[in-house]
């Protein structure tokens, strides 16, 4: 019962219907474009809209939602009686809060007759869950707020310069893994040059996901908070 109602707790508020509106609209409306565009131009214009712009910004809106300082988690935590019940309830809510835009986006690219792009776009979610339950479990509403900017926009952005380099050798295998986990859209089109390949990145994306939600599962759980 706490936990249902830590969920719903975490569900208010986390679209707020004008910055949520806007920013799917221009989300999908790019999206869309930037894909019509494939054919003539390649996927070079999708693949910076979605990893380097609207996904991060995105990431942003949903992941501030739960980053909250430590006097507001320690209520929280005696609210919903421990420290499970609060990293379900904010999970649960950054999980529902991603699916939109994210499932969206890769339901036009299947729509449009990009198929290959459907599994590294959907792969996002997971990653950006274990993203943001790191953070929120060390760092406050603003800190949080900047590593995220720049673990989903800055990191992705630098392995596009990386893999875009014209002496096209090839990338190492710890490197190849993670391109995958931060920047599978980007690996996706260059994976010609990673040493694993796109299944193969994919699975280990998704390892260390869990392991990372995993990790921030047991860190808050041992937390102690300070007011």
């Amino acid at each position: 019962m706490l936990t249902r109602k830590a969920v719903k707790w975490y569900l208010k508020g986390l679209f707020p219907p004008a910055a949520t509106s806007v920013l799917l609209l221009l989300t999908f409306i790019a999206a869309d474009s930037s894909l019509k565009a494939i054919k003539t131009y390649g996927p070079g214009q999708f693949i910076s809209l979605m990893e380097y712009i609207f996904f991060p910004i995105y990431a942003l809106l949903i992941g501030s939602h739960v980053f909250r300082d430590s006097r507001t988690t320690i209520f929280e935590l005696s609210v919903f009686n421990g420290p499970k019940r609060v990293f379900i309830g904010r999970l649960t809510s950054v999980t529902i809060g991603l699916l939109p835009g994210i499932a969206g986006v890769a339901l036009l690219a299947w729509w449009r007759g990009y198929t290959y792009f459907v599994s590294p776009l959907l792969l996002k979610i997971p990653i950006y869950i274990a993203f943001i339950a790191v953070l929120m479990t060390y760092l406050d509403s603003l800190a949080g707020t900047l590593i995220l900017f720049v673990l989903t926009s800055a990191v992705p952005m630098s392995f596009s310069v990386l893999l875009g380099k014209p002496n096209g050798d090839t990338v190492n295998t710890l490197m190849s893994g993670l391109a995958y986990l931060f920047a599978p859209i980007t690996a996706t089109k260059y994976e010609p040059l990673l040493s694993i390949g796109n299944s193969t990145g994919y699975s280990l994306a998704i390892i260390l996901s869990i392991l990372l939600i995993l990790w921030a599962y047991t860190a808050f759980s041992r937390r102690e908070f300070v007011p």
